[in-house]
């Protein structure tokens, strides 16, 4: 599948980031304009680097969803992390993973501090509660990417509280006639 200009415009921002030693940066898309794809795309990138990725969300069709355009887009299969589904044991570089699931100890505790390379936050405006916060600080060497339609969603109230998680970097695209 090929990207639009502003697609690959934002991928290659944030593979430049990660490149530039940037840990954490935040992809801002209209609803509508391929967030999942252009992750799917970064995603790629980072299995062919041979890293391992996890995919976060807060619900099951997110988590189905992102599998289901990695897949069509990439040709890339994935494992589920979530309820008694487990990662664990898979051969499988991908991993989407319920943020319910991942933040309980229990859960944390069956992978090392290092597994995941690089970790994707779906509707990142959600980062701000206890549970991402628990996820993200436990993969603290991970790459992080988080990608919302709305920054400034009630959930989050402000633009200064998703800055705390991601201090620098935020590539916000708006919707135009050039980019749809």
């Amino acid at each position: 599948m090929e990207l639009r200009p502003y697609q690959q415009a934002a991928r290659n921002s944030i593979q430049n980031d990660w490149r530039s030693g940037v840990k954490k940066t935040l992809l801002v898309l209209p609803t509508g304009c391929g967030k999942t794809i252009v992750f799917s795309k970064v995603i790629e990138d980072r299995v062919r680097l041979g890293e391992r990725v996890l995919v976060l969300a807060h619900r099951g069709e997110l988590l189905d969803q992102a599998a289901d355009k990695l897949a069509k887009s990439t040709g890339l299969g994935c494992a589920t992390e979530k309820a008694e589904q487990t990662s664990i044991g898979s051969w499988f570089r991908v991993v989407v993973g319920s943020v319910q699931t991942m933040m309980r100890d229990k859960r944390l505790q069956q992978f090392k501090k290092d597994f995941f390379d690089t970790i994707i936050v779906d509707e990142a405006h959600h980062c701000i509660s206890d549970s991402y916060q628990r996820v993200l600080q436990y993969f603290d060497n991970a790459n992080v990417l988080g990608v919302t339609a709305t920054p400034t969603a009630e959930t989050c109230a402000t633009l200064d509280h998703i800055s705390k998680v991601w201090p620098t970097n935020t590539r916000c695209l708006k919707r135009s006639k050039r980019a749809i």
